[in-house]
């Protein structure tokens, strides 16, 4: 202790730095739980650990008697404290306080933080060396001449540790132009791996789409022909193709695969097509040998079938199976049943307020129990006149009170096509043809009938004058189409008008169809319906009432005499002496000696039923809504229900059958 307390203070001045202060150890040992007390922080300021980093400047303030440090080894101490460091409530400003000079060059900011040194409580000193003096390193320019004056700081030059600096990163090179590479010089488009305008190169290097350089080339006479783009001397057979990956170019052999997948889809698309239409002229041909032994067995089978049918009387009871509100709004007027696809089509006013006007109705009718409203198909602004079925059940037509008329498919619910007449030309009723299927007949208001083929609906077969020729222009409410039969081989078409009933007999000769026209023996009035039943061959015609006389239904059959067609009279009943509007009847086909005749009595208000064998009334059904239109139909189980359109309701109705003893 004695070589400590003679030794004089040493200052550590600006130019006194030891060779080991220039070389600061990296941590200063500590004994464990030293306690580091700040200079000029108060009491409480400390620092605490076993090491003490290296480049912060220790000078040892009032050193305690408890303190053993090497004078050396703080004066040669500089280290580096943390950024922040938080001692007893004071912050340790961050900064360098390694001796070294800051940024500015300022040497009156860079004041080192006095740190007084002291051991843990086990480390306490002797007796021997409690009585010595303390040992002192002060930073003062003069000594203290007694303990209680206040020493002097001394400023120490701090070493300067210029920061890292990144080197800067040397600057990419411009982008290629995005064309580069891609395109081609002559055409401006970009070029592919393969095809026409595949990528080539010519001797100077140059590179082309194939058909832009070979058109360039062969543009040109052979003495004058050069590159497009350096005007080198160039020919045909310098042209090479590339293969370099360098080059970029849009691969398109995916779209030359789904080119020729294309064309081989459309090549098979129309060998379906042609085998299609094979086979509907096989299914026509089918069908007509169809009928024909149907007509054979039943001729057959007629004289048994009278026999038993004579001998047997059946009477017939409706009972109400369905209400259905088919709308809110009025505005049904006229319904067809599809046989094929189980649909009840009924005209309707259109519920969309986007599309106003009127619509047709789809109702499922499969079976009773799980009968649904199927969608509806918007038809046109104003109402439903008639509607008509073709002989497939595939599509139906509107007539609409226009000039044109629409076909539209049942199973895409989209118009298949729209035929479109004079102006004056209001189109009242419409049907196909049974023996032809394409053959759609519409009747106008003036009294007139156009034959269409809807394969080619710009131009009509032929246009008949229905009753021109004794100046009776009335419209053309109904038309029936006939098929072939023994009596009318090629078949017909009856046309309905308001105020007289015609027929046309279809005649072929050498494959091209001839059509005559005859009028009908019907007693003077207003008719209001016809309709014709191929299964019976009776045609059902309903006369408005008059004032002395009521309406009247007569049912008879369609027959050839003299070379003229005549109605010949089966029975006739009388209706209703009130009607305010056109209404249909209609006849059901119950068997060969029954059919079954149903009208609405409007000034009754009831639903009657008459039989063609009893001759009789069946059955009266009350109803106070007028009925514009019945159908029958068959459910999947074979029953026989008739349907009663309203306004805005369909009544449907079970047909019950008995044998009369």
């Amino acid at each position: 202790m004695d070589s400590v307390d003679n030794a004089q203070p040493e200052e550590a001045g600006t130019d006194d730095v030891s060779d080991d202060a220039t070389q600061p150890v990296d941590e200063i040992p500590l004994a464990s739980n030293s306690v580091l007390p700040l200079v000029g922080m108060g009491a409480q300021a400390t620092i605490s650990g076993d090491f003490i980093n290296r480049n912060v400047v220790i000078d040892l303030v009032d050193p305690q008697p408890n303190m053993e440090i090497e004078l050396d080894q703080l004066q040669a101490s500089v280290f580096q404290p943390q950024p922040v460091i938080f001692v007893d409530n004071y912050v340790v400003p961050e900064g360098p306080l390694d001796g070294s000079p800051d940024a500015t060059g300022d040497e009156e900011s860079a004041d080192s933080v006095p740190v007084v040194v002291a051991t843990p409580p086990a480390a306490q000193p002797t007796d021997n060396d409690a009585t010595e003096p303390p040992v002192v390193d002060s930073t003062r320019a003069s000594t203290r001449s007694s303990p209680d004056s206040t020493p002097r700081r001394r400023k120490r030059r701090r070493t300067f540790t210029p920061k890292k600096v990144d080197s800067p990163k040397p600057p990419k090179p411009d982008d290629e132009d995005d064309d580069d590479g891609i395109i081609c010089s002559i055409c401006f488009s970009e070029w592919t791996m393969t095809g026409d305008h595949r990528v080539v190169a010519l001797k100077c290097g140059h590179l082309f789409g194939m058909s832009c350089i070979k058109r360039w080339l062969q543009d040109n006479p052979a003495s004058v022909r050069c590159c497009a783009t350096c005007k080198a001397k160039a020919k045909l057979s310098d042209i090479r193709f590339i293969y370099a990956r360098a080059i970029k170019a849009i691969d398109n052999t995916r779209e030359t695969e789904l080119t020729k997948e294309l064309e081989g889809e459309k090549k098979k698309s129309s060998d379906l097509q042609l085998k299609l239409f094979i086979t509907q002229k096989e299914l026509e041909d089918l069908r007509k040998e169809a009928k024909q032994i149907r007509s054979m067995i039943e001729t057959m089978r007629q004289p048994y079938v009278e026999s038993q049918e004579v001998s047997r009387r059946y009477s017939y009871h409706l009972t109400l199976e369905k209400n259905l509100l088919i709308n809110n709004e009025p505005g049904c007027r006229v319904m067809v049943y599809s046989y094929q696809h189980k649909l009840l089509l009924i005209s309707q006013k259109s519920n969309l307020n986007l599309f106003p006007g009127y619509a047709v109705r789809l109702l499922h009718l499969p079976e009773l129990a799980r009968m649904s409203m199927g969608p509806v198909i918007h038809v046109s602004t104003k109402q439903v006149r008639d509607i008509a079925l073709d002989e497939l059940g595939n599509q139906f037509a509107c007539a609409t009170m226009e000039n044109n008329v629409k076909v539209f498919s049942l199973v895409t619910r989209a118009v298949s096509c729209s035929i479109t007449l004079g102006a004056d030309s209001i189109i009242w009723s419409c049907a196909f043809d049974r023996g032809r299927p394409y053959i759609l007949y519409l009747g106008t208001q003036r009294g007139e009938v156009f034959r269409y083929d809807i394969r080619n609906p710009n131009q009509p077969l032929g246009m008949h004058a229905v009753g021109h020729e004794i100046v009776e222009y009335t419209a053309v409410i109904q038309i029936c189409p006939v098929e072939p039969t023994s009596a009318i081989p090629f078949g017909g078409f009856l046309v309905c008008k308001l105020k007289s009933a015609w027929f046309f007999e279809y005649t072929t000769e050498q494959g091209q169809d001839t059509v005559t026209g005859y009028r009908l023996n019907v007693s003077p009035g207003t008719l209001s319906s016809m309709s014709y039943n191929p299964d019976s061959g009776h045609v059902l015609i309903s006369v408005r009432p008059t004032q002395a006389e009521p309406s009247t239904h007569l049912l008879a059959e369609l027959v050839k005499k003299e070379g003229a067609f005549l109605l010949h009279k089966l029975h006739a009943w009388q209706g209703s002496r009130l009607q305010k509007t056109i209404q249909r009847s209609a006849q059901v086909f119950m068997n060969k000696s029954d059919t079954l005749v149903l009208a609405y009595q409007e000034d009754n208000k009831v639903l009657t039923s008459w039989c063609s064998n009893s001759k009789t009334v069946g059955q009266h059904l009350p109803l106070a809504e007028t009925v514009y239109d019945i159908c029958a139909t068959v459910s999947t189980t074979g029953r026989m229900y008739l349907a009663a359109l309203s306004d805005n309701r369909c009544r449907i109705y079970c047909v019950n059958q008995s044998v009369l003893e």
